[in-house]
């Protein structure tokens, strides 16, 4: 058995979001199925250290996408010739991306949110409309769709009018086998104590100017004694008003930020944390909310349907606020109250990234064998 797998955002030491998804699942398929062959198609020349197993191949079909006219190009030329010359069983596309197969191949697209449908604004107007066509045609082609939360799966049947039935919500996992007795020490990063923690891109979406904005007021007024540490790189899509702002906070002595950090030194900060703030205006899941939780750490959150969907089920629900990201004053009172809390919500619910394999695999084979 053949199975053909987009890995454009396999990308070393960058592995985040759709990147983290995607890693995470293929290993463990590969590891779980060693009699099907998985093709890994990158958009440039690829690192050996996602081929963990035999039953793995790697393929680059090149030039490096890296704007919407060469998305196109990739998927429409370079993986549908692809898929066309090796006619593989399935195809799966777990980055949102599913280009045309043969009638032979069945296929399957991951749909994470529909965030440039609720804000284009947060992207460039080329990569808005680019989403706007392709991914409602990706989603009528494919035998079937992976949605990571109910959210997203209401959301595709309300816009796109695609059918309820065609739809399968799969949530993240987490990874089991970490353990916080084996953090490494970390180097470069100075011991901040106490701290919140913002992990992830930088960018309107997460909300980073209005948490900035109630960090600064509160922490000023004497309401929060914690500073406040930011663990990723400062995005596109701010107006230059909120950059200046934001590269001005950076400069404060109560503000850190350190950019990009290793999955280690993320643990660490995420075990040594007062509390993971996560305030995001829109998100089709929130991956950060589980790896919080698999440390106990306390979170401040988005009341929105997706974030209290992720935590919901899981022990200790006093070690979560929820918050109204659209207001400060709803932020700085959730980081008093945060700041208080001395253990976040626990994964005794056990939902793992190998359950979360083994349900998508399930899809997989399911049409395969239809």
């Amino acid at each position: 058995m053949q199975v053909a797998i987009n890995a454009r955002f396999l990308l070393p030491n960058r592995l985040e979001g759709i990147g983290r998804y995607t890693y995470e699942i293929v290993q463990r398929m590969a590891l779980n199925h060693p009699e099907v062959t998985f093709h890994l198609l990158f958009d440039r020349p690829f690192s050996n250290e996602f081929l963990i197993a035999p039953n793995m191949m790697g393929h680059s079909l090149g030039p490096g996408a890296r704007h919407p006219w060469l998305w196109y190009y990739h998927y429409e030329v370079r993986v549908k010739r692809w898929l066309k010359q090796h006619q593989v069983d399935l195809y799966w596309g777990p980055d949102a991306f599913l280009a045309e197969s043969p009638s032979k191949t069945k296929s399957v697209v991951t749909i994470h949110d529909l965030a440039w449908e609720h804000r284009p604004e947060w992207n460039a107007a080329r990569v808005s409309r680019f989403y706007s066509k392709w991914v409602p045609t990706y989603c009528k082609r494919a035998d079937n769709i992976i949605s990571i939360s109910d959210f997203t799966r209401h959301d595709l049947v309300s816009r796109y009018g695609l059918p309820s039935n065609k739809i399968t919500t799969i949530m993240h996992g987490y990874d089991e086998k970490k353990s916080i007795d084996k953090l490494v020490e970390w180097q470069r990063i100075p011991l901040f104590d106490p701290y919140f923690l913002v992990l992830g891109s930088i960018n309107p979406r997460k909300n980073s100017y209005n948490l900035l904005k109630a960090f600064i007021e509160y922490k000023d007024e004497g309401k929060i004694t914690s500073d406040l540490v930011f663990a990723g790189v400062l995005g596109k899509g701010w107006s230059r008003k909120e950059r200046s702002f934001i590269t001005a906070c950076f400069r404060r002595s109560d503000v850190h930020y350190l950019g990009r950090v290793s999955e280690s030194e993320k643990e660490a900060l995420l075990f040594n944390a007062n509390a993971l703030v996560y305030p995001s205006l829109l998100e089709g899941f929130g991956l950060v909310l589980l790896e919080a939780a698999q440390f106990n750490c306390p979170v401040l959150t988005s009341e929105s349907s997706v974030c209290q969907e992720v935590l919901t089920g899981y022990t200790n629900q006093e070690g979560v606020i929820y918050i109204d990201p659209y207001s400060s004053e709803s932020i700085g009172q959730g980081l008093t109250e945060v700041e208080s809390i001395q253990k976040g919500p626990s994964l005794e619910r056990n939902r793992t990234w190998d359950e979360v394999a083994r349900e998508l695999w399930e899809v997989l084979i399911g049409k395969i064998n239809e």
